[in-house]
């Protein structure tokens, strides 16, 4: 981010981090994990207060998204698998590009240019146990 100021300030851009659930939920045995994701959402709302003057905002996406280790994962873990699809409201993992993606177009977007420092949670529901 540090390095992408200078662009965005000229172009009034917008930033969207990564993170996870993990930073906020404190799950069993993530500690570093944890703390590496809430330490995320921390530098990414301190952003989004002081380059707010420049017109850059800057938010956090929590996703949950199928992907092939995953994928895998399920293969060869299917009762674990099976558990963890049942914990998601909407009954499935997200798909990169028509979940997750068309919510970050939206953000990087003149529509969501008073959306800052912010959190999104799009998990499928999954956020909201936290």
């Amino acid at each position: 981010m540090k390095h992408a100021f200078p662009y965005l300030k000229e172009a009034r851009g917008s930033v969207i981090n990564f993170a996870s659930g993990a930073g906020i939920s404190g799950e069993p045995g993530q500690s570093s994990y944890a703390a590496a994701k809430a330490g995320i959402r921390g530098l990414s709302r301190v952003a989004a207060n002081e380059w707010g003057i420049y017109d850059i905002n800057v938010n956090v996406v929590l996703s949950l998204v199928m992907t092939d280790k995953l994928a895998q994962w399920g293969k060869e873990n299917p009762e674990m698998f099976r558990k963890n699809l049942d914990e998601i409201p909407l009954g499935r993992y997200g798909d990169a590009q028509k979940d997750i993606g068309k919510v970050c177009v939206f953000l990087s977007s003149y529509d969501a240019k008073y959306v800052t420092g912010d959190t999104l949670f799009i998990q499928g529901g999954v956020g909201m146990k936290t």
